[in-house]
């Protein structure tokens, strides 16, 4: 497959551009204020009975239509400032078997994020990692299907449901889950930057998003480090948390007290696994493997086109597909079009052109990108699909409520 190594298409720039790369840091934003929103339907499924999040009221809600609106306007967006003849050449003569071996890869991944969530869960029940890894691959194939990250509450319900535990305190396993991808992803991004001059990529994506880029890089990652700060710190003092939970929730009616303090119990509860210095050394331990992996299924997928022939060396592109999977994985993760469909396409694209190891042309860097993305997609909805099968379940009752009378089998 040819590839142009000596030609960068330009950069596009239009508000459409910089509104998608402004998407990055509104990440952060929108990673909080959805916990906002699963929260109380949540807790109901959990408190009340399985009645809420309704399919009929997910497909009205104004935040199911913004983010399909959204996904459309950022793939067009992708197609636009792509030479979408040679994207679809390179597309038609990657070679396709590298995609075996990262399938394989993907799911070892995978049973190490199983295993970090049976840590996290253990002091409410021990579950084999056997038992809990389909509920993992329905979690990730529901947010690939389903938008707004509504596949963060299946995921917590099913094991509820499963399991017997708390959905609620689950729910909390997964947000301090994705605060450890989030912390480790940077990490990596810190480590390779100490020896590879990351200024250009940093600047280049600061010019698209149209702020500095020492602002969009403190907005990507200062969040999360005090995110996990005030999580180890409600882990320490839950007394003292529960306390300023409950006053916060005074101007409330009186009838919801025993509500509020349920809930505040159970998300305290969950935060158990962060008391202990050991379990949080073995927590970001197991979180190494679970990036270390999927960025090998990028490394694969850019061995079917032909990226090896770019790079002088081996090691330069591991480190490239480490770095673009950990920057396409933080920027597309806004809560709001399904998978991060479109917006992890241009991501992933941008870094790959804009990182300084080696030229790579923007139609094949765009190929690459839809490529690495489908693989990632497939790879855990098919399976996902066959577990809730085998289960005798189906994601349609999952999102409605878990009552089998009000959901077909999907």
């Amino acid at each position: 497959m040819a590839l142009a190594k000596n030609q960068i298409a330009p950069h596009a720039d239009n508000p459409l551009s910089r509104f998608c790369l402004s998407g990055m840091a509104a990440f952060v934003i929108g990673f909080c204020v959805e916990g906002q929103g699963y929260l109380p339907l949540f807790a109901r499924a959990g408190c009340v009975g399985a009645e809420t999040l309704k399919s009929e009221i997910m497909l009205s809600s104004v935040k199911f239509w913004v983010g399909i609106g959204l996904s459309v306007a950022l793939l067009a967006l992708f197609l636009l400032t792509t030479d979408v003849g040679h994207m679809l050449e390179a597309l038609a003569q990657a070679n396709y078997v590298y995609v075996i071996p990262a399938t394989g890869l993907y799911m070892v991944g995978a049973a190490f994020r199983t295993m970090r969530w049976r840590l996290m869960l253990r002091h409410m029940k021990v579950i084999s990692v056997g038992r809990l890894f389909p509920v993992v691959i329905v979690g990730y194939m529901a947010n690939n299907i389903l938008p707004m990250r509504l596949g963060e509450f299946v995921r917590s319900y099913y094991l509820g449901e499963r399991e017997g535990v708390s959905k609620t305190a689950a729910l909390t396993t997964v947000l301090i889950e994705r605060i450890l991808d989030a912390l480790t992803l940077l990490f990596f991004i810190a480590a390779i930057a100490l020896f590879v001059p990351l200024y250009g990529v940093a600047e280049g994506f600061g010019e698209l998003a149209g702020v500095a880029w020492p602002l969009l890089a403190a907005a990507l990652s200062l969040p999360f480090v005090c995110v996990f700060g005030a999580l180890l710190l409600f882990a320490a003092f839950p007394d003292r948390a529960r306390a300023m939970g409950l006053a916060a929730a005074r101007p409330l009616p009186d009838r919801f007290e025993g509500f509020v303090q349920r809930i505040l119990d159970m998300f305290l509860h969950g935060l158990y696994s962060l008391r202990s210095p050991r379990a949080l050394a073995a927590l970001f331990a197991l979180s190494l493997p679970v990036w270390l992996f999927e960025a090998g299924v990028f490394f694969l997928v850019g061995m079917s086109f032909d990226l090896h022939n770019v790079y002088p060396g081996v090691m330069e592109m591991a480190i490239a597909m480490m770095l673009v999977s950990a920057v396409s994985n933080i920027g597309a993760s806004v809560p709001a079009a399904p998978g991060g469909l479109g917006l992890f396409e241009i991501i992933a694209r941008e870094a790959l052109v804009l990182l300084p190891l080696a030229v790579v042309d923007r139609a094949v860097a765009g190929g690459f990108a839809a490529a690495v993305h489908a693989v990632l997609l497939l790879v855990v909805i098919v399976p996902g699909l066959g577990f809730l099968w085998a289960d005798n379940m189906s994601l349609r009752r999952l999102t409605a409520g878990g009552r089998p009378q009000d959901a077909a089998k999907l």
